[in-house]
């Protein structure tokens, strides 16, 4: 396994990852979104996007418009929330996204692209890259808004290719729980008991990205109604179920389906890249290379994928990271 061929089988299987995922909200694209069971995570999704779309232009703008039309259902606040942590997301890259979501999403978009101006690059960089990491594309012209970024780009130009989200898949359930309950803590607490039979609260704090005290006042509430109950003692020792979950599974058009932990999947994938794109490597032997590798699964990367709460991506040895794009396929 060299280093050359792993990367670049790496991120073309980080990219077909990102297409399918997109297609699956509702982004227009050649490759068919597939049939998985899985919910998907916009804030995560979009986050991750931020960097690794940036090897990709097609996918990169059709990102924007599609937040364009549906960045309605994007919780700013728990963006903003997850990116403190996500070290594996391109915050001027998210700020130009911002700011062209904004043209026809109004003002709490403008505010995130005006709050993520303070963290432009200084120097002036090419906002796409090839496999190794180089300057691609030529401008004849450029887009002012990403030069606030410190990013240089051909101007970008909506299209008319992305949709509403579909209501049909999996993949937009939460965004379904956000058109019923509003852009709260509500709509992730739900998904959440609607996945375990029963949560305290610090297990859909954990989930959800959300304040351990947000998550109790939403269900303090959803306890004063007969959507859910609770039992046990003590506010950490007490857990809160759904006492009818099949009846809300029943309002969708898809009654199966799982919500993984997608910021703990993203930040695996990301630091397995930011290992493997590193120039340092391209020189080792093929069996130093799989040390290297073999380190970051036990250091890193191992138990992030095991316990993302997504099948494909349990692997259980250093050796398996040999086939972690093949894994990659099957999500």
């Amino acid at each position: 396994m060299s280093v050359t061929s792993y990367k670049k089988r790496y991120l073309d299987a980080l990219l077909d990852l990102l297409w399918r995922q997109w297609r699956c909200l509702g982004v227009a694209g050649q490759m068919a979104p597939g049939d998985s069971h899985y919910v998907l995570d916009p804030e995560a999704l979009l986050l991750f996007s931020s960097r690794f779309c940036r090897y990709d232009q097609r996918l990169y703008d059709l990102v924007i418009d599609w937040l364009r039309q549906n960045g309605g259902f994007v919780n700013i606040q728990r963006l903003k929330s997850l990116a403190k942590k996500a070290a594996w997301s391109d915050l001027p890259s998210l700020g130009f996204m911002a700011t062209k979501a904004s043209e026809q999403q109004g003002r709490k978009w403008q505010k995130l692209a005006n709050d993520l101006t303070s963290l432009r690059v200084h120097e002036l960089s090419c906002m796409f890259w090839d496999l190794e990491q180089r300057s691609v594309g030529h401008q004849l012209e450029v887009d002012e808004a990403a030069m606030q970024y410190g990013l240089i780009r051909n101007p970008y130009l909506p299209s008319a290719k992305v949709t509403p989200f579909p209501v049909s898949d999996c993949a937009t359930i939460l965004l379904q729980l956000r058109g019923a309950f509003g852009l709260s803590a509500r709509a992730e607490t739900i998904l959440v008991l609607l996945n375990q039979e029963a949560c305290k609260i610090q297990d859909i704090a954990d989930r959800s990205g959300y304040s351990w005290k947000s998550i109790q006042d939403v269900l303090t509430e959803l306890c004063a109604t007969p959507l859910a109950a609770t039992h046990g003692a003590g506010k950490r020792g007490r857990s809160y179920f759904l006492t009818a979950p099949e009846k809300i599974k029943a309002l969708f058009l898809v009654s199966s389906f799982r919500f993984p932990r997608w910021p703990r999947a993203y930040e695996a994938l990301a630091t397995t890249w930011t290992t493997v794109a590193n120039p340092r490597l391209a020189s080792l032997s093929e069996l130093s290379f799989q040390s290297e590798m073999l380190r970051i699964y036990d250091a890193e990367v191992g138990e992030m994928l095991f316990t993302s709460g997504i099948d494909e991506l349990k692997i259980t040895s250093a050796d398996e990271m040999a086939f972690l794009p093949e894994y990659l396929a099957q999500v």
